[in-house]
């Protein structure tokens, strides 16, 4: 080989080794685009399926006495009490909206863990972005998901009313 061919060797190598290194970054960033994408459909999921599960449970406690047609947001919990009763030591015995104040747990999938945590609050129906001091016939249900591998944090809001039909 003479120099030309040399050249036009390495020359061929470097622009080959330029492209390897181009599609190898690519794919990679394909893969953890991908992955981030399902991660946030996972979180999507496992807080849809807590809402769904939040939306079946009495509004409040007050909410089961049968006894009063009329019923007023002073008949509900406090703000401050909002959260557990006492003995509801664990989510399977939680048997209202606001019981879930708090609630916390780790869930692993196949596929990742992720942190999830809720809250519950009081909230004007003409302005659910700001939680209430008071009491109201509203209440704001905030998940908040999170997962050790991506930075992205899922955050799913649901308003549960009370309503009485008699």
């Amino acid at each position: 080989m003479n120099t030309g061919q040399t050249m036009i060797t390495f020359g061929a190598l470097v622009l080959l080794t330029i492209v390897v290194l181009n599609m190898h970054r690519s794919i990679n960033n394909a893969e953890f685009y991908l992955n981030d994408t399902r991660f946030g459909l996972e979180a999507i999921a496992i807080a849809t399926s807590l809402i769904e599960e939040i939306s079946q449970f009495p509004f409040d406690q007050a909410s089961w006495d049968t006894t009063s047609l009329v019923k007023f947001p002073t008949d509900f919990t406090l703000p401050n009490d909002l959260g557990p009763d006492a003995g509801e030591t664990s989510h399977d015995l939680f048997n209202d909206v606001d019981d879930f104040h708090n609630y916390s747990r780790l869930i692993v999938t196949e596929q990742n863990e992720y942190n999830l945590h809720c809250s519950v609050c009081y909230v004007n129906e003409n302005d659910p972005d700001i939680p209430l001091n008071g009491r109201s016939f509203f209440k704001k249900i905030t998940i908040t998901i999170s997962n050790s591998i991506s930075n992205d944090t899922t955050r799913m809001n649901y308003i549960h009313g009370f309503w009485f039909f008699n």
